[in-house]
């Protein structure tokens, strides 16, 4: 038994040094880095980056070195633009204005943290056509589970017969497979309009289900049949320019349009390893993933979502001494990690 103890106590030593020894080394010698904000341009027609210069004035700086000022991004700086009487009348041969610009302005951001993570299937169940204006705060959920979806009222924690009826009829008749494997909805009265939950089911086909006048409504996307869809982001924008953001078996990019079309974008996003930040405007939708070694830029137009421009940045190289680590940038779980 004391031999059993020292070497527990010499192995118990040598993990704690591999942990502590690089962490203090790593937090001495590394050296943090920022990189800047970086949009294409619709007056430029290409990528361009915010940078401080050497006063107080921001510029933004293309990919060959020119050096802009707000005009660069009219889009984004519109409001600004306008208070000075500065803002283009038309762009691209397109009349525009204030108003528009900002109803298409479009910002989704997501992290590896907020995919790979465990939760309840329990999801909330707006209104989408509420008697009052405003959406209401839901008092229905959906729960998931392998013979088919439930609809249970919050208040009294009670099975709702009638209404989950009605839903497996109208799964069923869309030849919906249990049991579900993503949903994707923001049940929050916080926004313009709900769109309810996009839904896969057991063979990764894509529907939606909304909750119209009482009624849940389901509808099925033919076109992302084959896809093997293993990621999905509802969007709810105030354009209505899409229902959804797709993500196939192979890391591609999709986007789903309000009247059930599939549009390939030429985006490769892998959502468990990679940060995702889009932002859009009236002309252009510029996508931006990161990972470990650098970013990634794809500049997509707004009217079918069609790859216009790429670029690459790389991170700084920077060495760290390897060892083993409880935490990761990629998800909540404390864990052993070599």
């Amino acid at each position: 038994m004391k031999r059993i103890g020292q070497i527990f106590l010499w192995v118990s030593l040598a993990l704690a040094a591999l942990w502590v020894i690089p962490s203090v080394v790593n937090l001495i010698t590394l050296k943090g880095y920022s990189t800047p904000f970086t949009l294409y341009s619709c007056t430029v027609h290409d990528f361009t980056s915010l940078d401080r210069g050497e006063g107080s004035d921001f510029r933004f700086i293309d990919t060959k070195g020119n050096v802009y000022g707000d005009e660069a991004q009219p889009m984004f700086y519109a409001s600004l633009l306008a208070s000075k009487g500065a803002l283009p009348d038309s762009i691209e041969g397109r009349k525009i204005s204030l108003e528009e610009i900002e109803r298409n302005k479009v910002i989704i951001s997501t992290r590896p943290k907020d995919i790979n993570k465990t939760s309840a299937p329990v999801y909330l169940l707006m209104e989408s056509v509420p008697e009052r204006l405003e959406l209401q705060d839901p008092e229905d959920a959906l729960i998931s589970r392998k013979d088919g979806i439930y609809v249970y009222n919050m208040d009294e924690n009670a099975l709702l017969e009638g209404k989950t009826a009605q839903l497996r009829g109208a799964l069923d008749s869309l030849g919906f497979a249990y049991p579900a494997k993503l949903f994707a909805g923001k049940p929050s009265h916080h926004k313009a309009y709900d769109e309810g939950y996009l839904v896969t089911d057991a063979r990764d086909r894509v529907f939606q289900l909304k909750q119209v006048n009482g009624i849940i409504q389901v509808r099925a996307f033919p076109q992302a049949d084959n896809l093997g869809v293993k990621y999905l982001n509802i969007t709810e924008f105030e354009n209505h320019a899409t229902l959804g953001i797709l993500v196939d078996a192979d890391n591609k990019l999709y986007m789903l349009t309000p009247d059930g079309r599939v549009l390939p974008t030429g985006v490769t996003y892998i959502p468990e390893k990679e940060d995702f930040l889009v932002v859009g405007d009236l002309f252009y939708y510029t996508v931006k993933t990161s990972d470990n070694e650098g970013e990634h830029f794809w500049a997509l137009r707004s009217s079918d979502f069609s790859p216009v421009a790429t670029y690459d940045r790389a991170y700084p190289s920077d060495w760290s001494l390897p060892g083993i680590r409880f935490t990761s940038s990629l998800d909540n779980w404390v864990k052993l990690r070599f």
